[in-house]
Order: C-alpha cells, then structure tokens, then sequence
C-alpha cells in the first residue's frame, strides 16, 4: 500500500528521484521542494529522522531507492 502512495504522489518525479539514488543530482541542493515534500511523506509514514543533515538525507534516499524498486521504477 505505501508503494502505490509513493508512486501516486511522486509519479511525476521519478526522474529526479532515480537520478538521486545513482548519485547524479542532490535532491536536498537542486531540489529542495521535492526533498522537504519526501521528508513529510516518510515522517507521516513513521521514519525516524535525527535533525543530521547527512544522516537524514541517507535515510531518506534509502527509503526512496526502496519505494522505487517496489515500484518497478528502479533495479
């Protein structure tokens, strides 16, 4: 059920999002919008994040590269 929200919402993104997990765009730097909104997405779905820039961007990134393979966006 979380993968069909996670498409639904971010559908339009999948570029971008993809393009973050293989390390070519910086989803916090370029775009930050996309970023706080997967924030809001995984904190209401209870990720915990730890106020580290770093750290939390890797946890979010992870989730995302997870969404994506569930998806069948990403391999």
């Amino acid at each position: 059920m979380s993968r069909s929200k996670f498409h639904s919402k971010f559908k339009s993104n999948l570029s971008k999002l993809t393009a973050a997990i293989e390390g070519s765009l910086a989803l916090d730097e370029e775009c930050p919008k996309l970023y706080q909104k997967l924030i809001r997405f995984y904190e209401d779905q209870g990720v915990q994040l730890y106020d580290d820039p770093e750290d939390d961007y890797n946890i979010i990134l992870d989730h995302v590269e997870l969404d994506l393979i569930e998806s069948g966006v990403y391999v």
